[in-house]
Parts: C-alpha cells; sequence; structure tokens
C-alpha cells in the first residue's frame, strides 16, 4: 500500500510567492498541497476543511504576527508541523519560534532542498535547522556566584546517559548520528530523547537545547578529550542542516 502523501498548507501573504511554492511543492510525488492562505481569517477556514500535516509559514503575514498565527495553530494542532520560510528574522523571532516549538526553518532564496527536508522531517516530528540558526541561540554560561536558575536544576534531573545525549544533541546531530557514536540503535537514541524532553519539561529537541545552554551546559566539541575517532569522523563529516531528534 502506497503511503499516504503530506499535506502541506502554505501560509504567506505574497500571493506569487505562496503560489509558486506551492506549485513546486505540488510536484514532489509524496507531498500534496491542500492550499494557501495570506492571513488567520484565510488560515483558520483552510484548517476548517482540510486536514494538515506542515504548515510553511512566513514570519510577517501583511502586518499580522506570523508566529502569532504559529502558536494559534501549535495550541489547537499540538502533532501540526511548522516550517518557518521567511527572507530574514532577527534573534528575539528565532527565539520565540524555537519557543512554540517550529520544527523546521528556511530561507526564501534558499535551495528548495532544503526546505524539502524540512518539510518531510517536520511530517515525521523531527526538527531540522541550519547549523548557524542553532549557533544563534547560544546563551552565554551564567557567572559564578549568580543567582539559581531553574534550568540548572532541571539539567540536575537527567542521568550521565542522558547529559551525554544532551551535549550531542547541542552539536545538531541526529539520530542515527548519535547512534553511532554512542554505539546504540536510533531507537534506544529516541527513548534518551524522549526521557530528557519529559524530564526537562519540553516538547521538543530545539527547546531542549535552548534550556541546556541557558543552564550553561557544555556542548560536546571537537576539542573534548573524551570525543573518540568516530565521534571526529561524524562532526568533521557533517555538511547537511542539523537534524534535532523529537
Amino acid at each position: 500500500m502506497q503511503p499516504k502523501p503530506i499535506r502541506i498548507a502554505v501560509i504567506d501573504d505574497h500571493r506569487v510567492f505562496a503560489e509558486a511554492l506551492a506549485g513546486r511543492l505540488s510536484v514532489e510525488p509524496d507531498l500534496a498541497v491542500v492550499g494557501t492562505a495570506g492571513s488567520s481569517g484565510e488560515v483558520l477556514d483552510l484548517f476548517s476543511h482540510h486536514e494538515i500535516d506542515v504548515v510553511t509559514l512566513d514570519l510577517d503575514l501583511g502586518g499580522e504576527d506570523g508566529l502569532g498565527v504559529g502558536r494559534w495553530l501549535r495550541d489547537r494542532w499540538p502533532d501540526l508541523g511548522i516550517v518557518v520560510v521567511t527572507g530574514a528574522a532577527d534573534d528575539a523571532h528565532v527565539c520565540e519560534a524555537m519557543a512554540i516549538g517550529v520544527r523546521g526553518w528556511a530561507g526564501k532564496q534558499g535551495a528548495i532542498e532544503a526546505l524539502l527536508v524540512a518539510v518531510r522531517g517536520a511530517a515525521r516530528g523531527e526538527t531540522h535547522l541550519p547549523a548557524a540558526l542553532l549557533a544563534r541561540i547560544q546563551v552565554p554560561p551564567p557567572e559564578r556566584g549568580g543567582s539559581f536558575m531553574p534550568e540548572a536544576d532541571a539539567i540536575a534531573l537527567l542521568t550521565t546517559r542522558e547529559l551525554d545525549v544532551l551535549r550531542w544533541l547541542m552539536e545538531g546531530l541526529s539520530r542515527n548520528e548519535l547512534g553511532a557514536l554512542l554505539h546504540v540503535s536510533p531507537n534506544t537514541v529516541r527513548t534518551h530523547v524522549q526521557s530528557i524532553l519529559r524530564k526537562l519539561n519540553v516538547h521538543s529537541a530545539l527547546n531542549a537545547v535552548a534550556l541546556a545552554r541557558q543552564a550553561g551546559l557544555v556542548s560536546a566539541r571537537e576539542d573534548d578529550v573524551t570525543l573518540s575517532t568516530a565521534a571526529h569522523r561524524i562532526v568533521r563529516g557533517r555538511s547537511s542542516p542539523a537534524v534535532l531528534p523529537s
């Protein structure tokens, strides 16, 4: 039996761009565009008539806040995959997108292949973000003697292995890469990630990464003394956008 196509809505107030993007996505045999919308009212009408798996979302909808629309959608359809497609964004927008659980990010002038990866990943519950975007949400560690941080208290709940997984998530490794690095199956990695999300009380790996940075947790970088040869090979060989398992 052929799997059902991923049902997509394009949300962008620029009609020419929206129609062009919808047309391009429709070419893919595993994607089905159900329609386009340029305002919150049109979004509501679209969702009242269609079941939708993923939306591509612009940040500015003719003066309306695109992320506000995204938050409204996630509140009503928690499993919806949201992929931001925008021209530019400041750090505040990036952090807000992270907070509402956006699963992907692509530039309007970027390669369509990157967007397709993000859309398909969002439908699977994965978070696909460019590594450069992840770097923008890094937060400096707190100074010694600073005030108590609830993020650090949450991190303290994690086991040693869960901390290892979280530190490598901060480097943007995928489930398969983490499995190879830690010599466990991707399903075991997924179990660890789900436990991390539960303990940190967040709903995506991206949120977990942001919380870890706020708590001052150090990521597993290439100069880490515990880094194995396999880890060097995995990290140095990566050139695609970061993939964070949800």
